[in-house]
């Protein structure tokens, strides 16, 4: 080849070369570039997804409440104040113990402490009120828990942030400035508890506490989980009430409740009498109310005073019982198809209660007033087509004294839907158990309240009003008369409304009182035959006449 030929062909491999390493340069630059933007891109879509991700599961988790904590520490360990054993079960003596306990330099004080398991995220939960309405004004408190070996405080300590939560709606009550609200303060832990504990609450980290509470974890469940607890509120009567009290634990019983929760006051020795009977049978446990009752106080001060009753009841129950049940002594949540709160309850899951998604059942109300119970004279009413006025009383409850209500009109409505198919008559049998408990007892048995008062009010209390709930404690957080308050988890609606045809709550009121008087006169114009519970009357009757013997004193 000649020599300019040659030179041409090198000259042409110099410019292919230059040509495909720029081409490459090129390529590699956007290459690289679209990597950048693609890694930037993807690492924001990777941190939107994980906070995505994040939030959903902290809502499934546990609502409101935070990650497992960060300790703080402390260099040297606080000083650890006495322990005193705190007996709260009735009638025990109290003795000198301090039930109540302060946190020095606040306006909170603390009633007592509880171990729950019941989330990923271990706690404890510690029962306090503090003097005020709003507690996000107030300095963050801290927790101190210690494990104990016998008699003597290991030397380490877990410090972390309360969280506290006020048991109670903002909206309501607002006019009075000084009150004493309820309050639950939830410690997370790092781990769970293996042993006895000890917690106490302070306002800096590493201050020497002024107050302690003992821990016990939860030990494993031997006996089969109860079903039912009931939780009954402070009872405080000066009258004696113990044939209505026997009814109402027996009712209970046939109705398959499993224990009963009470909180006394004051009561008579009559009725003292019926409660430890019951107790010793093991149908009853008997507690000492947190806040004994003063005259002085406001009806809506007593409500958070009870607050703190049912919740008690709660955090006694969390691991004991599927189920607790704020009543009071005057209702009884009566199954209209079922003969048990149990079959009640299987029933319920085919209507679509779903204990997953809820946090309570709730049942509606029914007043039974016994003003309305004079059945002979609906009897003539409707013969003549005279209206009379009746009467209405108040009763004890009330706060302070106003004018007496007067019902101008009842008007008797007639639903055979509410008619039960229970004949009442008293057959041989029930001759026989009249005549037993008169030998035994030496006076007559009395007809039980629920098969004398068959008058209702016609108006049926909307759900949510005057209600009362089945509550399940894997899933509450705090409690209150008629449902809960704070659910754990991710709950829309705490309450699932259950199908009136299947349940009422039948509630025996002597009057309009204070906690309905505003209504008194919608709930008592209009009158309604409702025989629904005659069909538990045979069996509560053979259950009293082998019951304790009572006066005939009814409520």
């Amino acid at each position: 080849m000649p020599a300019n030929g040659r030179k041409f062909v090198r000259v042409v491999k110099y410019l292919l070369a230059g040509v495909t390493v720029f081409c490459v340069s090129w390529i590699a630059c956007v290459s690289e570039w679209h990597s950048v933007r693609w890694r930037s891109s993807r690492g924001e879509l990777a941190r939107a997804m994980s906070t995505m991700r994040t939030i959903v599961a902290y809502s499934e988790g546990k609502l409101a409440e935070m990650d497992r904590p960060t300790p703080l520490t402390c260099d040297s360990l606080p000083v650890f104040p006495k322990l005193s054993h705190i007996d709260r079960r009735w009638p025990g003596d109290r003795g000198d113990a301090q039930e109540w306990q302060q946190v020095a330099g606040t306006r909170v004080s603390l009633y007592a402490a509880y171990y729950d398991e019941r989330a990923t995220q271990r706690y404890v939960r510690i029962l306090a009120t503090f003097h005020g309405r709003n507690y996000s004004t107030e300095d963050t408190l801290f927790c101190q828990t210690r494990s104990r070996n016998g008699n003597s405080i290991e030397d380490s300590v877990e410090v972390v942030a309360a969280k506290p939560l006020e048991i109670w709606w903002h909206k309501w009550d607002i006019t009075v400035s000084e009150v004493d609200t309820p309050l639950l303060l939830s410690c997370p832990l790092t781990e769970s508890l293996y042993g006895p504990s000890v917690v106490s609450v302070v306002t800096e980290p590493c201050d020497n506490p002024s107050n302690a509470f003992q821990l016990e974890p939860y030990k494993e469940q031997r006996n089969k989980k109860r079903m039912f607890t009931i939780c009954v509120k402070d009872m405080n009567f000066d009258k004696d009430i113990s044939q209505s009290l026997v009814e109402w634990i027996e009712i209970n019983k046939i109705l398959g409740v499993d224990l009963i929760d009470m909180y006394v006051d004051e009561v008579t020795d009559k009725t003292k009498e019926i409660l430890l009977h019951y107790r010793d049978k093991g149908l009853v446990r008997l507690f000492h109310v947190p806040i004994k009752h003063k005259s002085d106080r406001s009806l809506w001060q007593r409500r958070r005073d009870h607050i703190l009753t049912y919740n008690d009841c709660l955090y006694r129950n969390i691991k004991e019982s599927e189920y607790i049940v704020p009543l009071d002594i005057d209702e009884v949540v009566l199954p209209k198809i079922a003969d048990t709160w149990p079959e009640l309850l299987t029933r319920l899951n085919k209507y679509g209660w779903n204990s997953s998604q809820r946090s309570s059942i709730m049942i509606q109300n029914v007043f039974f007033f016994s003003f309305m119970q004079d059945i002979n004279k609906y009897q003539s009413i409707s013969d003549s087509g005279v209206m009379n006025k009746i009467y209405v009383k108040r009763d004890d409850v009330r706060i302070k004294r106003t004018n007496n209500l007067e019902v101008d009109e009842i008007e008797l409505i007639v639903d055979s839907n509410n008619l039960s198919k229970e004949v009442i008559d008293v057959n041989e049998v029930d001759k026989v158990l009249y005549e037993k408990y008169k030998e035994r007892c030496g006076t007559e048995l009395p007809t039980p309240k629920l098969a004398k008062d068959v008058v209702s009010s016609a108006v049926t209390s909307p759900i949510g009003f005057y209600s009362k709930s089945w509550m399940l404690t894997k899933k509450v957080l705090t409690a209150f008369n008629h449902y809960p308050l704070q659910s754990l988890g991710a709950l829309g609606s705490v309450g699932w409304s259950a199908p009136f045809e299947e349940v009422q709550l039948n509630h025996y009121k002597e009057s309009c009182n204070t906690t309905v008087v505003g209504e008194c006169a919608r709930y008592g114009r209009r009158a309604r035959v409702d025989r629904a519970a005659l069909r538990l009357r045979r069996r509560l009757t053979r259950a009293l006449a082998d019951a304790i013997c009572t006066g005939i004193n009814v409520i």
